[in-house]
């Protein structure tokens, strides 16, 4: 008997770095989700609390249902034409049979953001509006292929001689492709089908282009709530949706491998039935009620707030989340989504208005516009308010460790001192980058001067060797781990952060900065603006909108609401911004063609070492 070969002990552990290096991040994750702290780099002990977190929390429930949902029917439409155009396939022979074969390639060679781009064009093409039936649409087709290729190579492997010798012994077509081709392909039809459903669960790339109102999936919804900041919520939601996928594409290799047994039957029947109730229990309970379409920053309205509203109209308010301005404004543009309202930020309205995309408030019917500060009305991309109201207000700043840093900072100039190399974190955001240059240089964070563009660029190259990180999500979990000491920041994830580590300091740079005014619209396409104006004037009740204030911890321009913030929120540097500094700062502003140079110079920081 011949000695089993030994594996080479330097292939063993490269072999383990190799796996260590791709599965780390994964396993972090995983721990990280039970760490009683915020903080994700700092450990304080054993919790469930987040998993119970993310359980009570009914927007992520919302998006796995909806996940399960498309999943579920993605995975039964797919199975069913990717098995039929498989067995055509290979009983054809056409001289064209290459070419098809050659088709049914190109979803799976093609990148996802072309596919999302073609497919949110065709729909619009055809008009037809972006919601669930267009994300199960685009993900069967996508996922055609992956059954197509699966159930050929099991059909590759058949006998056609035991097809022909049924046929022989009596059976029509028919009953001999029930009793003798079919279970031969159970394992193959099995094997597809649960990758097919973990392929629409894990979509993100192509769902985020054909996704409309009331189908936010859960890898949606968990990218949207990364962009305002991680948290162990986030990591238990993600661990829980890793662990499930894993299992999946673990019963699918078992199937494919060893065949489909009773017991695997069983566990995947009774598999597919809870995941089926669990989906529609959620749509059962909205059935017959009238639905108010909202599309939102994540972690931008208190739920409570949400909560009261649909208690006390009777109203179901679809919570919808984007990550980006230019997000929201794609789908705008496509000209087939059903929102009711928005909340696009200063800039993004003034291009919306020229876009035609938003129609008039009719402010007879928001009564609590009262209670709005006047110092948020009549700015410059609406100057009558004719088209939005202020939701939000903020400040772009810099935020600091007082325990690392002792002295006062009090100007941009502090993120360019080379004592802090290796501690300074950016916001990973083109034009708030640039403000900061610019409003160093003396100039306006709106220019669109090619030189003094150059010379801003040329400041952030020259910072590019003392930053540690560009970070527009995690800024704050950098500072209050002391990986960073001095960040460009927003004001709201800081206020938060100060809950975690009170020697956090926000400050605005004496050289002015970036306003912030994040404010309610009403689209052009809203189907139901009524319900929009009456949400309107709830969130303005001052009650309402402290609640809201307190919970996100977001300033609103509401007077009256003053008295009943939160005392860090009442010390909010907003309210006290000296005027030299005030007539210093700007609201972003569409830029136009210089928009292109912007990118470029932007490009060439990020990339430079």
């Amino acid at each position: 008997m011949s000695e089993r070969r030994r594996t080479s002990p330097v292939l063993m552990v490269w072999m383990g770095a190799t796996y260590l290096f791709l599965y780390a991040p994964i396993l972090v994750l995983a721990v990280f989700s039970l760490n009683d702290s915020r903080l994700l780099a700092v450990w304080r002990g054993f919790t469930w609390k987040w998993y119970k977190a993310a359980f009570s929390n009914q927007l992520l429930l919302d998006a796995l249902r909806t996940s399960l949902l498309i999943a579920v029917l993605t995975t039964l439409v797919a199975t069913l034409l990717g098995t039929s155009a498989a067995l055509a396939v290979e009983r054809w022979r056409g001289r064209a049979r290459p070419l098809v074969e050659a088709l049914f390639v190109l979803p799976i060679v093609v990148p996802e953001i072309v596919v999302g781009f073609a497919s949110v064009t065709f729909f619009g093409w055809i008009g037809l509006r972006l919601g669930l039936g267009t994300v199960l649409l685009a993900h069967v087709a996508f996922s055609i292929s992956y059954v197509f290729f699966i159930v050929r190579a099991r059909l590759a492997t058949l006998d056609p001689r035991l097809e022909e010798a049924a046929l022989d012994l009596g059976a029509d077509p028919w009953r001999a492709f029930w009793r003798i081709t079919l279970p031969l392909l159970a394992p193959a039809i099995a094997a597809s089908a649960l990758l097919v459903f973990t392929l629409s669960l894990d979509d993100y790339v192509i769902t985020s282009f054909v996704a409309g109102a009331g189908a936010t999936t859960l890898p949606m919804r968990l990218y949207s709530m990364i962009k305002t900041g991680i948290t162990p919520e986030v990591n238990a939601i993600s661990t829980l949706l890793l662990v499930s996928t894993l299992v999946l594409m673990a019963v699918a290799f078992r199937i494919e491998r060893r065949g489909m047994g009773r017991g695997s039957l069983i566990l995947v029947g009774l598999l597919l039935c809870g995941l089926v109730s669990f989906a529609f229990g959620g749509f059962a309970t909205k059935r017959g009620r009238a639905e108010l379409n909202v599309l939102i920053w994540s972690n931008y309205i208190a739920p409570s707030v949400v909560r009261k509203f649909e208690e006390r109209t009777g109203i179901v308010v679809n919570i919808e989340t984007y990550d980006s301005n230019e997000a929201l404004l794609a789908k705008l543009q496509a000209g087939v989504v059903a929102y009711d309202l928005i909340v696009p930020s200063d800039y993004m309205v003034r291009i919306l208005i020229l876009e035609n995309l938003l129609q008039p408030l009719d402010l007879t019917r928001v009564p609590n516009r009262r209670h709005l500060d006047p110092v948020a009305l009549n700015l410059p991309f609406d100057p009558t308010n004719t088209y939005s109201l202020p939701y939000t207000r903020g400040v772009t700043g810099i935020a600091y460790r007082t325990d690392k840093i002792a002295e006062p900072i009090q100007s941009w100039a502090d993120l360019w001192d080379a004592r802090w190399r290796g501690r300074i974190a950016m916001l990973d955001d083109m034009r708030e980058a640039f403000a900061a240059a610019l409003k160093l240089l003396g100039y306006s964070l709106n220019s669109t001067d090619p030189q003094q563009l150059r010379q801003a660029r040329d400041r952030l190259l020259a910072q590019k060797p003392l930053v540690r990180a560009y970070d527009s999500a995690n800024f704050d979990q950098l500072l209050l781990s002391g990986e960073v000491w001095i960040a460009q920041a927003w004001d709201g994830q800081i206020i938060r952060a100060r809950r975690e580590n009170p020697n956090l300091a926000f400050v605005i740079p004496r050289e002015g900065t970036t306003l912030i005014v994040d404010n309610l619209c009403i689209p052009r396409s809203a189907r139901r603006p009524d319900l929009a104006h009456e949400f309107i004037n709830y969130l303005l009740d001052p009650v309402v909108a402290a609640e809201n204030m307190n919970e996100i911890m977001y300033l609103m321009p509401n007077a009256s609401a003053r008295p009943l913030l939160r005392e860090e929120l009442q010390r909010h540097p907003v309210f006290s911004i000296p005027p030299d500094v005030l007539r210093k700062s700007e609201y972003l502003q569409d830029v136009g063609p210089a928009t292109l140079l912007y990118d470029r110079y932007w490009t060439e920081v990020k990339i430079a070492r």
